[in-house]
């Protein structure tokens, strides 16, 4: 666009006025701009530029004024510049440069006449031959970017035009973004940019005949020095990501060379990057050295919506007071009340030690004590006891009655915790 320079107190002055001087530039071709009129806006004042793109309109009133300038290369790329303000000191001489917009200002600002996309910034540039420098079209230009809480990041593919121009009016604002450009065997080195919101970010590339390499990277303990496995390291924006070995190894194939975020995360040492250079068709081994450190995270919310167990008691084998009755008299505990009923499934167990248990086992009752026995969740009016040989040996005289779940039923009902049976006990008043 066109620059602006007052220099005050240097030129050539003439009596009655001063001097506005200057170059006009071409920014597309690279070089002076010949040929051009310019104009001191609403005066009959002008010049044309020479062939090293300078002119000169000498005998200025000292005053405000605008310039503008006109060119056949404005024609052709059909942009309409706005005049440019200064000022003319009694005399003094005014020096105003004057260009055209480069091809990236003009590539570019076709997104400005789009409506801008919140959270947006735009990206564009040149892909080249390296040797050669000349534009390359239909090369494929990538963009990629992690999103959090996916495995695997966003991409958007372009493609140059016939000068090997790429733009996007819709790159992710404030994210880093890795780029890379191919055109059939040459590609151009990785790198990673970011663009603000509504930005622009110019991001040109030469491209040469280069090998992928082979990253192998290390993670170990800072402290200790030992090997972090179960790692997650990845180079952000790409695809090449993985968990480390049990000796704190992971290995990437086929990394294209460039310059990259090397990331990694663990539970117990946090997110840590590091900056790594990949040269074309190395072997790469790089080695990071984690510290532990607190690593916050999100509070769970765990809700339980429990059921009062009279109404989840339902069906079971119920030991009635008149049962409990009938062998009373012959029983020195809980234990020998529930063994005196002969349940089909339910063992009974009382060892030397004086140890109790009450578990299943389909389809018969064993009545010696084996290492067989896994004991059943025993509630007492209704409460859940932590101790069960306690709860065994209440005095039968209180009992006044029991109900006994087997594994299926006590399972749907009471949840993994009933897996080997339920007993429920009521003392008398309950």
């Amino acid at each position: 666009l066109a620059a602006t320079l007052a220099v005050a107190g240097t030129g050539e002055v003439r009596a009655q006025g001063g001097v506005v001087y200057g170059a006009a530039y071409d920014s597309i071709r690279g070089g002076p701009l010949s040929g051009a009129t310019v104009f001191l806006w609403q005066t009959s004042r002008r010049a044309v530029t020479d062939a090293d793109g300078r002119y000169r309109i000498a005998g200025v009133a000292p005053g405000d004024y605008s310039v503008v300038f006109s060119h056949e290369r404005l024609d052709e790329l059909g942009v309409s510049l706005g005049p440019r303000r200064f000022s003319v000191a009694a005399l003094d001489s005014t020096r105003v440069d004057l260009g055209t917009p480069s091809t990236f200002t003009l590539v570019a600002s076709q997104c400005f006449r789009e409506q801008f996309v919140s959270g947006t910034g735009v990206v564009a540039g040149r892909v080249a031959d390296g040797d050669t420098g000349i534009g390359l079209p239909e090369s494929q230009v990538t963009l990629s970017w992690d999103v959090p809480g996916t495995r695997d990041p966003d991409r958007l593919t372009l493609r140059t035009d016939y000068n090997g121009w790429f733009r996007t009016c819709t790159a992710p604002a404030d994210t880093p973004i890795a780029l890379t450009a191919r055109f059939l065997d040459r590609q151009a080195a990785s790198r990673e940019i970011s663009v603000a919101e509504h930005g622009v970010v110019e991001a040109g590339f030469l491209l040469f005949a280069l090998e992928p390499s082979r990253v192998s990277v290390r993670l170990l303990d800072a402290s200790a020095g030992t090997p972090v496995a179960e790692a997650v390291v990845w180079l952000r924006g790409t695809s090449c990501r993985g968990l480390t070995d049990g000796g704190g190894r992971f290995t990437m194939e086929g990394v294209p060379s460039g310059t990259y975020m090397l990331m990694s995360e663990h539970l117990a040492y946090g997110t840590k990057m590091d900056t790594l250079e990949v040269p074309s068709g190395r072997r790469v081994a790089v080695e990071m050295m984690l510290d532990t450190r607190a690593v916050e995270i999100a509070p769970i919310t765990v809700t339980v919506e429990a059921v009062s167990l009279p109404d989840r008691a339902r069906g079971g084998v119920h030991i009635t007071e008149a049962a409990v009755d009938e062998v009373r008299d012959l029983a020195r505990d809980v234990a020998d009340l529930v063994r005196a009923q002969h349940i089909s499934g339910v063992i009974v167990q009382r060892g030397g030690d004086g140890s109790l248990c009450i578990g299943s086992v389909p389809g018969q009752v064993r009545m010696r004590f084996t290492s067989a026995c896994v004991p059943m969740v025993i509630f007492v009016n209704g409460t859940r006891t932590t101790n069960t040989d306690m709860a065994l040996q209440i005095s039968p005289d209180a009992v006044d009655r029991m109900v006994i779940y087997r594994p299926v039923d006590a399972s749907s009902l009471f949840g993994l915790g009933g897996g080997s049976g339920v007993l429920l006990i009521y003392t008398k008043g309950n």
